[in-house]
């Protein structure tokens, strides 16, 4: 072995030992990242998993993107029906599950035996726009009892006597009414199923307020409010159901429509306020209503400018939650129905009434930490 053979390979030894320190340090670093199971042990971000109604979807993802940057916290929220944000928060697969009806209570029952107590904490409020694909129709007038006949298979056309005599000098097209529905449980199909048994007698008995109703041999259920409201852009003639930001999302109209004071009004911000403001002055009575604090049917409200078909959305999970995730879990609640509620109106949302955010805060604090 040469000297200049014997210099190189004992720098390189020294080499090799000066940097297994820093070695160490990046392999430490990567397990950190990776090992990242959704709790804040290890140094890693605490992450929340969340999923359910597709009415609160936009607003959910906007809130992750700010609550990110604003506190270092990820919440994952998965949009696919609120049927399923309630069956996921009940069996813990979700940290909580957001529904635009509160639960019922069979639901509630079901949730007693796995978790215990459930609070159901609002967080948004909407209006429900009914879409339609009527080219050189650019205001349809429309009111509850003839939606209701419409999805019970009465109405048929679009040029039937019941629609032309609420839109007098528009001339309606012969052509067959298809009405589209959503395929899953779903919130929103509760909020104007809701609205409908309310306004029509008939709609009450035969098919009823539901998540997921049995409907009569009509149109076709789509998944999502956007599948809604994109299969009506894409058809002519169909009529549907869908939380505004799809409204305006896909550039499908929205009726107008006649609340119960006989006045005509568009699913707007101020609208969806002014049922609110009307609904919370009343208790509740009727379940699933009644079954829980906070929670207020928006439907066919007596005030003025009350748009009809209003709801609130609800971010359900248990009273009583793990230490790590209920204690973020409580901070971004907190954060929510507070500062949170100023990114609503942009997404053609309505932020909850300030004596109503007030008031929640302390629900909130009501939530238990185990340890």
């Amino acid at each position: 072995m040469t000297q200049s053979t014997d210099r190189v390979r004992r720098a390189s030894a020294l080499w090799m030992l000066a940097s297994l320190p820093l070695i160490a340090g990046i392999i430490g670093l990567a397990g950190c990242k990776n090992s990242n199971n959704g709790g804040p042990s290890g140094g890693s971000a605490t992450r929340l998993n969340g999923g359910g109604a597709t009415f609160v979807d936009p607003i959910m993802q906007k809130w992750s993107a700010e609550y990110k940057k604003a506190k270092g916290v990820a919440i994952d929220y998965v949009k696919s029906g609120s049927g399923d944000g309630i069956k996921g928060m009940t069996n813990k697969t979700l940290d909580f599950g957001c529904s635009d009806a509160p639960m019922n209570k069979k639901e509630v029952e079901a949730a007693m035996k796995e978790g215990g107590e459930v609070i159901h904490i609002p967080i948004t409020m909407g209006a429900v726009a009914i879409v339609y694909n009527l080219p050189g129709v650019e205001k349809l007038r429309l009111s509850g009892p003839v939606i209701a006949e419409i999805y019970m298979g009465k109405i048929k056309t679009w040029n039937d006597k019941a629609i032309a005599d609420l839109n007098p000098g528009v001339k309606l097209p012969d052509k067959q009414i298809v009405p589209v529905y959503r395929a899953e449980g779903s919130g929103t199909t509760f909020i104007f199923t809701d609205y409908l048994s309310k306004v029509s007698p008939e709609f009450a008995k035969t098919i009823g307020a539901s998540k997921s109703p049995k409907w009569p041999n009509i149109g076709t259920g789509q998944s999502g409010s956007d599948g809604v409201a994109g299969h009506v852009k894409r058809n002519e003639g169909c009529i549907g159901y869908v939380e505004v930001f799809y409204s305006k999302s896909f550039e499908v109209p929205a009726a107008v429509l006649k609340n119960r004071k006989g006045n005509e009004v568009l699913p707007t911000a101020a609208a969806t306020t002014a049922a609110a403001e009307a609904a919370m002055k009343v208790k509740p009575t009727e379940e699933p209503y009644s079954l829980h604090e906070f929670t207020f049917p928006l439907t066919d409200t007596d005030g003025e400018q009350a748009y009809p078909i209003s709801g609130m959305s609800f971010l359900i999970l248990y009273k009583k939650q793990p230490e790590d995730k209920g204690q973020a879990l409580k901070d971004f609640l907190h954060w929510a129905t507070t500062e949170g509620q100023k990114f609503a109106e942009e997404l053609s949302y309505a932020p909850l009434p300030e004596d109503l955010s007030k008031a929640l805060q302390k629900r909130i604090d009501q939530v238990e930490l185990l340890k």
